[in-house]
């Protein structure tokens, strides 16, 4: 019983959508379905992520979700940008993916290293609703390693007329 309660307990003494575990699955989770597996397979931007996170954890299309849903989406992605900086960070400096400037978007671009992640990491069971999320994401943003930051937001977010501001 008491094994119940403190899992309860540690369940919700996180905010999901900004926890370092939640956000660092996510992350490997889109390089490994993705391909990004080496720097000439790479995932250009990083800041992407913090727009996609939503749509991966969940089962929502961004064509399904209200103009209201959709801004408190893009203003909560914006406090991601610097959760995922350090979380880039820690997970390079502990070789799980590489990392390169691209001095023509003024971020850095991502890649998996999967000899350093164990084996039994990519669980398909265990990540089966977010490799399925992705592979739509995937779908409905064609190119999503090298789309630019620009033209996802322009894609979820301002042609749903949710007002943005640069990016």
């Amino acid at each position: 019983m008491i094994t119940t309660k403190l899992e309860a307990k540690k369940r919700i003494m996180f905010i999901q959508k900004e926890d370092y575990n939640f956000l660092t699955f996510n992350l490997l989770v889109l390089l490994k379905v993705l391909g990004a597996n080496s720097q000439e397979s790479k995932f250009q931007d990083f800041r992407k992520i913090a727009y996609l996170t939503h749509f991966i954890s969940t089962n929502s299309s961004f064509n399904e979700l209200s103009k209201h849903e959709l801004a408190i989406i893009y203003s909560k992605s914006h406090l991601k940008k610097q959760l995922l900086s350090h979380l880039i960070l820690i997970l390079k400096n502990k070789n799980y993916i590489g990392v390169d400037v691209n001095y023509g978007r003024n971020s850095l671009d991502i890649w998996l290293i999967e000899e350093n992640i164990p084996n039994d990491f990519f669980d398909k069971n265990l990540f089966y609703k977010e490799i399925e999320n992705i592979k739509n994401l995937k779908s409905e943003l064609p190119r999503l390693k090298i789309l630019t930051i620009k033209n996802i937001v322009d894609t979820i977010f301002t042609n749903n007329k949710v007002i943005t501001w640069e990016v």
